[in-house]
């Protein structure tokens, strides 16, 4: 169960008109990944314990499921915005330029990444801490989505941090896309940014 202020609902409504379009459905993006990762991945979907993390703009979120059931969403104050500031102000050039390098990670931009990332890592740590005193289970995988996913050093860095595997993962195993082979290549590429979308469409369903 989800709850929104009524005038998030209606600007939502006015912007889907505004596009041309009627919203049959309003859903909260945290099932997203859950929903997603439900059929891209049904196998440790139903039989392992993992952890969900969305990196957002300005938030990220973590969901943890355990055997096909969600037991816990946070919200965490940490987005790819922070990432994208920092490599900014330490490099001395523009957000738009941080943000065009910040999925290669050059190495000079790595001592920089690193400390930034810690409280992030220190967040969703608690949060599955908390998970596993609560439920005595145990967190095998965590599995990143979102546009920052698409570094490895980043993901790298955060497992360093959380101390268990960590890897993205590509919401669309699942389809079967009638792309040429150009745009399934760029399909794969931006996957992981597509979860709470894909997420969300299946609500519909």
């Amino acid at each position: 169960m989800g709850g929104a202020k009524r005038q998030l609902t209606e600007d939502i409504k006015l912007a889907a008109k505004n596009a041309g379009l009627v919203a049959d459905v309003i859903t909260s993006g945290l099932i997203g990944p859950a929903n997603a990762f439900e059929m891209a991945m049904p196998d440790v979907y139903s039989k392992e314990v993992v952890a969900l993390v969305d990196f957002g703009y300005k938030n990220s979120a973590i969901s943890i499921l355990m055997m096909g059931e969600l037991m816990l969403t946070r919200v965490v104050g940490f987005g790819a915005a922070k990432l994208t500031t920092g490599i900014a102000e330490s490099l001395g050039i523009s957000n738009a330029e941080a943000e065009g390098i910040k999925v290669g990670m050059p190495q000079e931009v790595e001592s920089t990444i690193q400390p930034l990332l810690t409280p992030l890592g220190r967040e969703l740590r608690a949060s599955i801490d908390f998970f596993e005193h609560q439920q005595d289970k145990t967190v095998s995988q965590v599995f990143f989505s979102g546009g920052s996913a698409r570094s490895e050093y980043i993901i790298s860095a955060l497992q360093s941090e959380l101390m268990v595997p960590c890897k993205a993962w590509n919401p669309t195993t699942f389809m079967s896309p009638a792309l040429p082979p150009a745009q399934l290549g760029e399909l794969e590429q931006v996957a992981p940014q597509l979860v709470v979308a894909i997420g969300g469409a299946m609500a519909a369903f």
